[in-house]
């Protein structure tokens, strides 16, 4: 009797889980470990607070206790190839949202100051006049200025 006293002296709260949880796994408790329970609750009662005081709508430890189950859950092949597809489109929108913007500053940069264009024009008038000075074919000449002329 004294070696069964002593034998189970030996025997941990680990042991008995292990071995009663294929048998009869509701009389098995989930932890083992003590001061567990009242850790969880301030750190859920703190991320309340947090959620809160960043303006989520966090009503009580019910909802972070939710979210958290349903993290916890392992995704299925077809979950996760639905997730990728989802970021992949995400990411096709925003970089075509990105081009389009590229597109709009090509826009933009095409569109040529005032003062540029007067610049442009009195440097085309003194080419035409250039032009109609010095070249021996005055009538090919009128003819180009006319035809490049912005008048």
């Amino acid at each position: 009797m004294s070696w069964l006293h002593t034998a189970w002296k030996e025997v941990n709260v680990r042991c008995l889980c292990a071995a009663w949880r294929p048998l009869w796994p509701e009389c098995v408790l989930q932890r083992d470990f003590e001061g567990f329970e009242e850790l969880e609750e301030a750190v859920v009662h703190e991320i309340v607070a947090l959620g809160n005081s960043m303006g989520l709508e966090v009503d009580d430890d019910d909802d972070v206790e939710e979210l958290v189950e349903d993290h916890s859950k392992e995704l299925s092949t077809e979950e996760l190839l639905e997730l990728h597809k989802e970021e992949n489109e995400t990411l096709k929108r925003s970089l075509t949202s990105e081009e389009s913007g590229e597109e709009e500053d090509k826009e933009e940069s095409c569109i040529i100051p005032a003062k540029d264009l007067k610049d442009a024009f009195f440097c085309w008038s003194k080419l035409s006049k250039l032009a109609e000075d010095y070249h021996p074919d005055v009538g090919s000449v009128q003819k180009a200025i006319n035809s490049n002329s912005p008048n």
